[in-house]
């Protein structure tokens, strides 16, 4: 895990190989960071210009390399060396910035200013940091860093290698995997939105009405009984809330990434390789395919199903089931392409306004000379005074 140690020093050769890259100048130039050209502090940083505003703002960088695309110029005299690629720059991105991340602040071992239950099982290389609480029956597994104010209830486990950030709370018999990285503030194992009144139905009808009837004088609770089961190599965003499922558990699947402040209800099942944008939010029992993509402030009602590879725009709301490989946006949420088209005849209402007020003036004009009197003929023929146009001259 590259966050739990410190950078190690790359030749420009070694990141060459490693990105595909060719190498500009001296190849045994040695780097220890990456940053943006403005920002670079020292000479062993290396300088990111792989667009033309940044490019253009090398000539201000203390780097002594830089990394550009291919067909963009590294000066000679400023940087020791540096490197070209022609492609893939956002992937060069992610492996750059796991390679030269700095390392986390923390120490093996239990804090003194934590909370550790006798029953719980801290494995060697763990780290829990001050002010932790560790439950009985608890596991955290070799390697895992608890950072400040980590909470692991009763029977939860936190995989090897696993990285929680200040302030996550893992609720009881909650699973954690391996690998993963839960941000601040993170909650995993809350109790679902669980609610019911005499009348369960009412709010179903009223749905399909449009009709309300009092019925939530006693709400009765349902208690959460199940837990949350999240995989390998998931990262949970700051302030994301996955709740537990009522009588079996909320899954996460691996390699998922989640995004700050998305909530996910409970019994919610969610794919492998999933990506979930800030904010969107899943009722209960959603189930999400493999590799689904949705973005920003989504919303899925309940019971929804979308299926592997599909992908939904920001702010769409999801309420009915979407098929494998299909792109959905809008509220309601329905095929991108008719979205589209549905925008283009919006841009085309102007147009059809105004040519409607025109025609609807010309026929006002019709109907005005339509009402207007006509005078009779004289002998000759001609009209007399009160009708329309020049009349001829005899």
């Amino acid at each position: 895990m590259p966050l739990l140690s410190p950078p190690d020093p790359h030749t420009l050769n070694d990141l060459a190989e490693l990105l595909g890259a060719e190498v500009v100048g001296d190849g045994d130039f040695t780097v220890t960071a990456i940053a943006h050209p403005v920002f670079a502090r020292h000479r062993e940083t290396l300088a990111l210009a792989m667009d033309k505003g940044s490019h253009a703002l090398l000539d201000r960088t203390h780097a002594g390399a830089a990394i550009v695309a291919r067909g963009m110029e590294i000066d000679a005299d400023r940087f020791a060396g540096g490197l070209t690629i022609g492609s893939g720059f956002r992937v060069a991105l992610a492996r750059l910035t796991q390679l030269l991340s700095p390392a986390l602040h923390f120490l093996p071992g239990v804090h003194p200013s934590a909370v550790v239950d006798p029953a719980a099982n801290i494995h060697d290389g763990a780290s829990v940091g001050p002010l932790c609480v560790v439950g009985p029956e608890a596991t955290v597994g070799p390697g895992a860093v608890l950072l400040s104010q980590v909470t692991v209830a009763a029977g939860a486990e936190v995989g090897a290698g696993s990285i929680l950030h200040p302030g996550v709370r893992i609720g009881e018999n909650c699973s954690i995997g391996h690998g993963c990285i839960l941000h601040h503030n993170a909650s995993v194992g809350a109790d679902g939105f669980g609610f019911v009144s005499p009348d369960e139905d009412g709010i179903e009808r009223a749905r399909k009405t449009g009709q309300v009837t009092p019925f939530n004088f006693d709400i009765l609770r349902i208690d959460s009984l199940g837990n949350v089961i999240v995989g390998d190599a998931v990262e949970i965003g700051a302030g994301a809330c996955i709740d537990r499922g009522t009588l079996g558990p909320t899954r996460i699947g691996d390699g998922t990434k989640i995004d700050n402040l998305v909530h996910i209800g409970h019994n919610g099942t969610i794919g492998e390789n999933a990506l979930i944008a800030g904010q969107v939010g899943f009722a209960g029992s959603v189930t999400v395919g493999d590799r689904v993509v949705i973005g920003g402030q989504a919303g899925i009602a309940d019971h929804k199903t979308i299926s592997d590879d599909a992908m939904i725009a920001a702010k769409a709301g999801v309420i009915s089931d979407i098929e494998p490989k299909a792109v959905y946006a809008g509220y309601f949420a329905r095929p991108i392409r008719q979205v589209w088209a549905q925008e283009r005849d919006k841009l085309r209402i102007g147009k059809a306004v105004r040519e409607i007020r025109r025609l609807r003036q010309r026929v006002d004009r019709l109907e005005q000379d339509a009402e207007e009197p006509r005078g009779e003929p004289d002998d000759a023929g001609r009209a007399t005074a009160g009708s329309k146009g020049n009349p001829r001259k005899a």
